[in-house]
């Protein structure tokens, strides 16, 4: 089992720059800025890593909604992770500290698209700077047990996954996508804390609770809330990472379930109030091909599979599949990539009825359905602080069973500095 990388930064990276790798990062990342003369480098060496990174993401609506137009998001990470191994000596302790700042305008809200899944996933939870990770980690029994608590985000822990696509569906953590109201992916932080313990090198079950608290969403810098709790979500997860091909090909396979202890309201009946909210995923990430003697180890064929489902009680989307596959190393540049990937967002039956009701007294009342689309890119590593991801979205809208279907031409982008 790969020892997770002490440079919270680094995950910052992965969600939004990598390519399909799945191993850590085991180095400094580069930068625009360089080495600052040696200092930075011999921060690094101490056990600090200073982080700054820029993402940004275009979308321009060639077919659907009201009209046509571009627009930007973006996000700035500023970070510092520190190695107290290497610092004071502090066997397996990190800490990390992220600040985030959100900027931009949302392409299918302006332009009416009557998508469900953002267009550009790095879009949202307003334009505010936050605190995103204040967090602490211990390393126990041979670095098999790992202890974290903080301020965290759900997804660097539970149901994680790479930001390689710009479409939200194939974005970070799943069940974040379906039910965003009180399952808080990046840059939203809350209180929590994740017990993993390491099997045999190639699996794990962890243990996570998160605080849950609807201010946690109010769009201000602020340390912590410590009142507003409505509960407690507590997921479980089990992983296997197996190495295939005398462990040149890689896999990552994580079965989830999730129960937020939480108060919610129906979907359907106004009067009627559910004690407790629930749901379960499945994410498969498998390396299929490898060039050998190549520079980048993730360097072949990649394919991953992503399934979740909630209660039909109280989520207004009850499932969402998604499925893709990358190519790195195209064209003879090793860290280039090339993916494609479909998905498919299904929203609640109950809840549609709901808002079929609600159209008989209100006729603008919108009516969901489910949502198909599909992504395709081309990622390429300009340098080695600089990503370029033009893209291609084709959607079937899933938030308005009247909208037309929509072509968004993109291109994402993130400067490591």
């Amino acid at each position: 089992m790969r020892r997770q990388a002490w440079v919270g930064g680094a995950l910052a990276w992965a969600l939004l720059c990598s390519g399909p790798a799945l191993a850590a990062e085991t180095k400094m990342p580069p930068g625009l800025t360089g080495d600052w003369g040696g200092a930075r480098g011999l921060l690094f060496e101490l056990g600090v890593a200073l982080q700054v990174r820029y993402a940004t993401e275009l979308a321009y609506n060639a077919r659907g909604g009201k009209g046509h137009a571009l627009r930007q998001a973006g996000q700035l990470d500023v970070g510092l992770g520190v190695d107290l191994e290497k610092l004071a000596g502090l066997k397996g302790g990190t800490f990390q500290f992220t600040f985030t700042h959100r900027n931009g305008n949302d392409l299918g809200a302006d332009m009416e698209l009557g998508n469900l899944q953002l267009v550009q996933e790095v879009y949202g939870r307003g334009n505010v700077g936050r605190l995103t990770q204040l967090w602490y980690e211990q390393l126990f029994w041979d670095d098999r047990v790992h202890l974290k608590l903080g301020r965290v985000t759900v997804g660097e822990d539970t149901a994680e996954f790479p930001c390689d696509f710009q479409n939200l569906s194939f974005c970070s953590a799943q069940p974040g996508n379906l039910v965003g109201n009180y399952w808080f992916n990046w840059p939203v932080s809350q209180w929590g804390t994740r017990l993993r313990v390491d099997v045999a090198k190639v699996a794990y079950v962890q243990l996570a609770a998160y605080e849950m608290n609807p201010r946690n969403l109010d769009p201000s810098f602020y340390l912590g809330r410590f009142s507003g709790a409505t509960g407690v979500m507590l997921p479980l997860e089990v992983a296997w990472n197996p190495k295939f091909l005398q462990g040149t090909l890689e896999g990552l396979y994580k079965l989830g379930a999730w129960y937020d202890t939480s108060n919610a309201s129906d979907v359907l009946l106004d009067d009627v109030e559910h004690r407790g909210r629930y749901g379960a995923y499945f994410v498969a990430r498998q390396q299929l091909t490898h060039v050998p003697n190549a520079a980048n180890k993730a360097q072949g064929l990649n394919i991953f599979v992503r399934l979740t489902h909630t209660d039909r009680d109280t989520s207004t989307v009850d499932s969402q599949y998604t499925a893709g596959l990358a190519y790195t190393g195209l064209f003879g540049r090793a860290d280039d990539d090339v993916g494609f990937a479909l998905g498919r967002t299904h929203s609640n039956g109950r809840y549609v009825t709901s808002q079929r009701l609600k159209q008989l007294q209100d006729p603008t009342t919108l009516v969901p359905g489910t949502e198909y689309l599909g992504e395709l890119f081309y990622s390429l590593r300009a340098t080695p602080w600089l990503v370029l991801r033009p893209n291609f979205q084709f959607i079937n809208p899933g938030a308005n069973e009247d909208a037309r279907n929509v072509i968004v031409l993109g291109l994402k982008g993130a400067l490591s500095l």
